[in-house]
């Protein structure tokens, strides 16, 4: 008999869980004339279909939501449960846009992100379409149309 498989922690199924519900809130709150992306580069993969996504040109560190500014200015939000850090092929890749005048964030929550949101819209006179309420008695975040 072999040792039995120590489990690790479950952070990945809380950082889906986040982006699932980023996702949503972005649905109702994000202005419609304006362009938001998942980019799901992130979950695993199999040694195949990882080398075939390679040979199409996907490079590593790219953020998880994907924007274009109203100005036409690229930004991303990379989302972290708490207690993740980025990785430091995540860190040169901020570092990159940062130094190309692209918007970057670490979206460790629905408060973050409606915060972020509301600031970066904000510099264009913009703001967001719906706003992140928690409710006493259900303590799931939700969108609520203003």
């Amino acid at each position: 008999m072999g040792r039995p498989a120590t489990r690790k922690p479950r952070i990945r199924t809380k950082e889906v869980t986040l982006h699932m519900s980023v996702a949503a809130f972005l649905r109702h709150a994000w202005p419609e004339h304006l362009l938001w992306t998942h980019f799901p580069a992130g979950e695993r993969r199999d040694a195949r279909t990882g080398a075939k996504l390679k040979a199409m040109g996907l490079h590593p560190g790219w953020g998880d939501f994907i924007f274009v500014l109203p100005n036409g200015q690229f930004a991303e939000w990379e989302l972290k449960v708490v207690g993740g850090e980025l990785s430091p092929v995540q860190i040169a890749h901020r570092d990159r846009l940062l130094a190309l005048g692209c918007g970057h964030a670490v979206i460790r929550s629905l408060d973050e992100a409606e915060a972020v949101g509301t600031r970066w819209l904000g510099k264009f006179g913009l703001r967001l379409r719906a706003r992140t309420v928690q409710r006493p008695e259900a303590p799931i975040m939700e969108a609520v149309v203003e």
